[in-house]
């Protein structure tokens, strides 16, 4: 083979491989925005920073074989990218100072079973001073009274598992806090893909505020995506006639998904800054944690917590009522 002929299907080869992410995984990616509700549209949305970077790479790298596709691919990342660009579904922390007992702090994690992240994030809590703290995928077997020793200072425990739920529940979902519950509930419907979720209203001084923590499916198959986006919707009509709310879970939602657009209230955090899941590879990562609360919360800080040894990093969100 000649130089000149291998340097042509080097050329080649390149120009192809610089076409695929732009002709396929682009289009495809704007077809989930525009047909929510299919599985394996949805996956490829989940991957909407990836898909941009690699495109972003394919165009500089088809610019140096030929400057005319290039110039045609810019329209196409461009239309990928507008979920990305335009995002306003989310709150950025204020920063204000916050007097002793101002503020509510709350977290999140997930800790995929591993029962010795559990003191970790006690650890971690203590830290921030984290008022409340929903856990998802405990693991089995554990009871509300297996937290005490684990978590001493949170003395209001909510917990849904199988020992007082239908044992063909699925992952366990806990909630504790400092301050009390006045109204606390553990629902299990069958179109959520056996999850359950917890309600909880807060006592004084946090009183009309209502936390619902849940644990959505991961939408690998058309059914998975139908119970994830069930229990995402179950609460709409109460958080819509709630004061005050604050909605935080392993949501397995992206903020690129159209559904995303659809929770009620905003995200604390800007996800486009900051992934969740999962933790062995940065590189694919996804924001699929999410605190979200209503208006009437003054979001003070958010932020991405270290890891407590679980695939998913904890989040914390920080909030206080407006003067």
């Amino acid at each position: 083979m000649t130089p000149s002929l291998s340097l042509r299907l080097f050329k080649l080869c390149s120009t192809a491989l610089s076409i695929v992410p732009l002709m396929i995984l682009c289009p495809f990616a704007v077809l989930g925005q525009v047909l929510p509700g299919i599985a394996p549209l949805e996956i490829i949305v989940s991957f909407l920073p990836q898909i941009l970077l690699v495109s972003v790479i394919a165009a500089i790298s088809l610019a140096v074989q030929n400057l005319r596709l290039a110039l045609l691919a810019l329209p196409i990342i461009f239309f990928t990218a507008l979920p990305f660009l335009t995002l306003s579904k989310f709150e950025r922390g204020s920063q204000a100072a916050c007097a002793p007992g101002e503020c509510l702090t709350v977290i999140t994690a997930n800790i995929y079973g591993i029962h010795a992240a559990m003191p970790k994030l006690n650890a971690l809590a203590e830290r921030e001073g984290a008022d409340l703290i929903a856990i998802n995928e405990a693991g089995s077997g554990l009871t509300a009274e297996d937290y005490e020793p684990i978590f001493p200072d949170y003395p209001s425990i909510l917990h849904a598992a199988w020992e007082n739920m239908p044992n063909h529940m699925g992952n366990p979902i806990t909630v504790l806090s400092r301050v009390p519950f006045e109204y606390t509930e553990r629902v299990l419907r069958t179109d959520t893909g056996r999850r359950a979720y917890l309600v909880a209203d807060l006592a004084a001084p946090w009183r009309d505020t209502q936390i619902v923590a849940l644990h959505a499916r991961t939408p690998l198959t058309q059914r998975t995506l139908t119970a994830r986006n069930a229990i995402l919707n179950a609460e709409d009509d109460r958080l819509a006639a709630q004061d005050t709310f604050i909605l935080l879970g392993d949501l397995n939602l992206t903020p690129w998904s159209p559904t995303f657009r659809g929770l009620p209230g905003q995200r604390a955090g800007d996800p486009r800054l900051s992934n969740t899941w999962p933790t062995f590879a940065p590189l694919l990562g996804l924001s699929i944690d999410h605190i979200m609360f209503d208006g009437e919360l003054e979001l003070v800080e958010f932020k991405v917590l270290d890891s407590v040894g679980s695939d998913h990093y904890p989040i914390l969100a920080r909030f206080r009522r407006p003067e």
